[in-house]
Order: C-alpha cells, then sequence, then structure tokens
C-alpha cells in the first residue's frame, strides 16, 4: 500500500476503521450533537515499555511534546502550548501503563489545524536540553505530589508487590533515580523508537464529515514515513502468584487505609465481563456489598473497587478509608469475608441486574460528549481492543449469576492476593 494512500477496514458501532499507507490507524465517526470535534492520538507506548533505568520516559515526553516542533514554536508565533487555544479549543495529553494520549477538543472549522499539529509533532518534535531543564522542575513537583498522596503511595507499594518481572509494577511517573537521570539525548531515543505512525490511532469524533477528514489526515499524516524499525515489544510475562503477598507504610498523613489486590486477566480476556459484573456487586454504590460491609457499620469512611482494563494481566483493587481507631486486621476481613461470600453463594436476580444498570449507565456516562467518547475509546485501544467499550453492554448482559460467582472463586484466592495497609504515623503500626 501506498504511503499516501488510505483504505477502509470496517465499521462497527458507528464508527470506520482505516488504514493509512505508513501504518497510522484512523477511528471516524460522525456525531453532530455540537459544532464541535475531537482528536485524539493514541501512541502504544506506555510505562510497560519503558527499560530499567529509562523509567518515567513516557511521562517525560509527554512534557516535551508540548514544546516546539518544527512548524509549531514560538519563533513562527504559533507555539504549541497556545496555538490551538487562541481559537477556543481545549488541548492536553496523559500518560500511563500501556499508552500516551494527545488530545484537543477544537470547534469543527478548526480541525485542519489539530489534525496539522498533532502530525507535526508526531516527528517533527524540536526538543532541548533546555526544554527538559524547563519541564523538570514541573514533573519533580508531580513526583513529589504523588510523595504526599496516600492512596498513592500505597498503591504503588502493592503493585511494586504485587508483581515482580511485569514493568506494572513500576509506576507511570517513574522512579526518582530515573527521573534525575533523564537527558535530552536518552529522550530523544525513546521518541524516535516508539513515536512512528505504524505505532498509533488517531481517533475523530464530531461534527466533521469524512470526506473534510480524509483530505486533511492524508495531506498531514501521509507523508510520514512508518518506522525504519521494527516497534519493540514488551515481552516481560509475569509469574503466577502462588502465596499471599503484604506490605505495610507509616506515614504522617492523618489517614489509615487498608487494600486487598488480587490478579485479574487482561481487558480483552473473557473473564473480563464477569469481573466486571462481580466488582460492580461488591463496590458500586450506596448499595454495595463492601458499602454495607464496611461503611454502613462504622469501619470505614468509604470504599472503592478498581478494576483498569489493560493489555497484559493486571488487577482488582479494594480500597477502604478506615474509620479512626478501625483496627485494620478487622477492615481486611471483613473484606476477605465479601469476596469469598461471592464465590460461594450466587447473587440474586435484583442485585445482579442493578449491578448490570449501573456499569451500563456509567459507561454512556464516560461517552457523554465527543471528547468524553474520544478519551474512552482511548483507553479501548490501550487495552487492545477499540471496540472494548461499545461491546461491553452485550457481553455484561450475558453475564449469569453462576459466572460471576465462577469468576469470584477463579479469581478472588489467597494466592493471588497481595494486602497493604497505610497507618497513620500518630496511631500504633499494626500489621494485617
Amino acid at each position: 500500500m501506498k504511503r499516501h494512500s488510505i483504505s477502509k477496514v470496517r465499521t462497527a458501532y458507528g464508527i470506520s476503521e482505516y488504514r493509512l499507507g505508513n501504518g497510522l490507524r484512523v477511528l471516524y465517526k460522525k456525531a453532530a450533537a455540537a459544532p464541535v470535534a475531537a482528536v485524539c492520538v493514541t501512541f502504544h507506548v506506555g510505562s510497560r515499555n519503558e527499560a530499567p533505568g529509562h523509567t518515567g520516559s513516557t511521562h517525560i515526553l509527554e512534557h516535551l511534546l508540548f514544546k516546539d516542533s518544527k512548524k509549531f514554536n514560538a519563533k513562527n508565533g504559533n507555539a504549541i502550548t497556545d496555538y490551538l487555544e487562541w481559537f477556543g479549543s481545549y488541548v492536553n495529553a496523559t500518560t500511563w501503563l500501556d499508552r500516551t494520549n494527545y488530545f484537543e477538543l477544537v470547534p469543527r472549522e478548526r480541525i485542519r489545524e489539530a489534525l496539522e499539529l498533532e502530525a507535526d509533532r508526531m516527528r517533527g518534535s524540536l526538543f532541548s536540553e533546555a526544554d527538559l531543564a524547563s519541564e523538570m522542575t514541573v514533573v519533580r513537583n508531580e513526583y513529589e505530589r504523588g510523595r504526599n498522596n496516600p492512596f498513592e503511595l500505597l498503591d504503588e507499594a502493592m503493585m511494586a508487590e504485587a508483581f515482580t518481572t511485569h514493568p506494572y509494577r513500576i509506576p507511570t511517573i517513574g522512579t526518582k533515580e530515573d527521573i534525575e537521570g533523564s537527558t535530552a539525548q536518552k529522550l530523544r531515543e525513546f521518541y524516535d523508537t516508539f513515536y512512528w505512525p505504524n505505532n498509533a490511532t488517531l481517533s475523530i469524533i464530531g461534527d466533521v464529515s469524512w470526506r473534510e477528514a480524509e483530505k486533511y489526515i492524508l495531506k498531514y499524516f501521509g507523508p510520514i514515513p512508518p518506522s525504519p524499525h521494527p516497534i519493540p515489544k514488551m515481552e516481560a510475562i509475569e509469574p503466577a502468584q502462588t502465596a499471599r503477598r503484604a506490605v505495610s507504610l507509616e506515614e504522617p498523613l492523618g489517614i489509615s487505609i487498608a487494600s486487598l489486590m488480587y490478579k485479574v486477566p487482561e481487558a480483552t480476556h473473557k473473564d473480563f465481563a464477569p469481573l466486571v459484573v462481580a466488582s460492580m456487586i461488591l463496590g458500586g454504590g450506596f448499595s454495595s456489598r463492601l458499602q454495607r460491609a464496611l461503611v454502613d457499620t462504622g469501619k470505614a469512611a468509604e470504599v472503592s473497587v478498581a478494576m483498569p482494563p489493560l493489555n497484559d494481566p493486571g488487577v482488582l483493587s479494594v480500597v477502604a478509608h478506615l474509620a479512626n481507631g478501625v483496627p485494620h486486621a478487622s477492615a481486611l476481613a471483613a473484606m476477605r469475608t465479601e469476596l469469598k461470600r461471592l464465590s460461594g453463594k450466587a447473587p440474586a436476580a435484583q442485585e445482579l441486574r442493578r449491578a448490570k444498570d449501573r456499569i451500563i449507565s456509567t459507561a454512556a456516562f464516560q461517552k457523554d460528549g465527543v471528547l468524553r467518547e474520544a478519551r474512552a475509546l482511548s483507553e479501548a485501544i490501550a487495552a487492545g481492543d477499540w471496540t472494548l467499550d461499545y461491546r461491553l453492554e452485550k457481553e455484561v448482559g450475558r453475564v449469569s449469576a453462576k459466572d460471576v460467582m465462577r469468576v469470584a472463586k477463579k479469581y478472588f484466592v489467597p494466592a493471588g492476593e497481595t494486602s497493604g495497609v497505610l497507618l497513620d504515623a500518630s496511631f500504633s503500626p499494626e500489621t494485617a
């Protein structure tokens, strides 16, 4: 296929998928509810792709790609940081485990400018040592903020304990040593390794015709060559966990936390939908089981369950902000009791229906508006299948009470558990 060509792959869930000759995947959806368009470039590189000694590179590059590029720079009077904002656009970017994304919400008549900018910084970023130095203050501040966030501290410690080999064990922000050791040359090598059209997906959702979008995609992205080398694959496989693990921290942060973490499969696995339902039964709202067991009994001020959709096997986490004086062991025991109860007795029909309805409404809210939808799409892209969110309703609808009980029994087991406690330093330390 010629680099300047574009071919249609399929249409599903109202989204058309295309492929450029240089390997760039394009997802397009017409949405005319408002005169705006969302543009999102998802690079298939996140902290999971960082080699030892280079942790935090993806995040620092996210910052540096807002510096000058060949066409968009302060010298030309159209610096990336304010060029689109002059037109009333919203511009931002985020980095995570499996991906980095750059996105804009623009007036529909500015779609050309958004696509031109994203194409230019895909391969034309001009970041230097001076740019890195100017951003390091911001990056250090982000790192230090994390050191003062008790939930983040405990989560990082538990991930480092739960994973022994896989790079999910390293936080996206990176280690302090690697952040301080970053150089523009190292980051340029990382950029030249991963930032290519054949390692990216461009999403466009909004009040823009395909004919117009196609014209600008071919004009600005078409000339970019694919990578001259194969994109490196992350091949680390986490060994099976065979016994309980535990971590305990003590920090003077005025809060006590108890948490459990269990290994779960990747988002494209057949068991993921039943686990989504199980997690909603456990921690979805005021009627959930953990809410009744921990909050309603006065053990915790709040409790939550999280299971992010990831490209590789990840974790389901239960986190409780404990009430003053409540023993961590008591809270952890209550959590384990509810998890075990779900594996031993199928949920009632009404409870199952309530969990499914909440999942569907939450998913709809997360796609309410073109920018929200583009960002939700980016997470599915990163997890390995852009259709994940769109087929969620059908897959969740098929989940039975027996399916919920089956996955709870399979995954909520002592051998796959990592427990964590963060002790308020003003109280006496406890262990689970």
